[in-house]
């Protein structure tokens, strides 16, 4: 005589494909995100820093399950610059990456380094200030999270 088990039988690997499709269904686009979050429209920086920092569907999934529920502007910042910052000590684009990809597309390569929005003005003070390239990877060596802007005033006014 056996004894049943009133509980059901489940297979470890059928529990870990499903919990892994469900963590997986869970995606947001950028508008999604910013209706989900309550981002004004007119909140020009906010979403500029969101779509240069939350790049990857992974990242952006990352970012709703920390946010709290109906966050305020100041938390999405909040977390947003968080985020940015473990990208950059955990995840940095190696200098030499940088240099490379500056050859080829300096307004991608300066975004993708500093994590940071970047437009053409960036570029043009770039060239206008005379500022070496090298020198703001040496500054970013020192300090991984500097923000571009930071980066080229020390430049400037050295």
């Amino acid at each position: 005589m056996t004894l049943m088990n009133n509980k059901p039988s489940t297979n470890p690997q059928a529990e870990e494909q499903t919990t892994m499709t469900t963590s997986s269904q869970f995606t947001w686009t950028f508008e999604e995100l910013f209706t989900d979050c309550n981002v004004n429209k007119k909140a020009i920086q906010l979403i500029a820093d969101i779509k240069s920092i939350l790049v990857t569907e992974e990242l952006r999934t990352q970012f709703m399950m920390r946010i709290n529920y109906d966050p305020s502007a100041l938390e999405v910042f909040d977390l947003v610059h968080r985020m940015r910052e473990e990208q950059l000590l955990f995840n940095p684009m190696s200098d030499e990456s940088f240099l490379d990809m500056y050859l080829l597309n300096p307004l991608q390569a300066l975004k993708e380094y500093f994590k940071h929005s970047v437009v053409l003005v960036h570029l043009e003070r770039i060239r206008e200030w005379n500022i070496d390239i090298r020198e703001l990877v040496k500054l970013k060596q020192n300090d991984s999270t500097i923000h571009l802007n930071r980066a080229m005033q020390i430049l400037y006014f050295k």
